[in-house]
């Protein structure tokens, strides 16, 4: 997730921020090679940095 997205979202306060303590991104275990125009599955952790846990 890029800095540049927050922009985006309009947030003007911490009340409404998102709460993005880590975000882990996995795709294939075996580092698979599908092209340069090929998507791959994917699957987002997100480990929350307050304990508030605000979305």
């Amino acid at each position: 997730v890029m800095p540049q997205l927050l922009n985006y979202l309009s947030l003007d306060s911490v009340q409404d921020s998102i709460d993005w303590g880590t975000l882990a991104v996995y795709t294939c275990s075996k580092s698979c090679e599908k092209g340069v125009e090929a998507y791959v599955k994917e699957f987002v952790w997100k480990q929350d940095f307050s304990d508030d846990h605000r979305q």
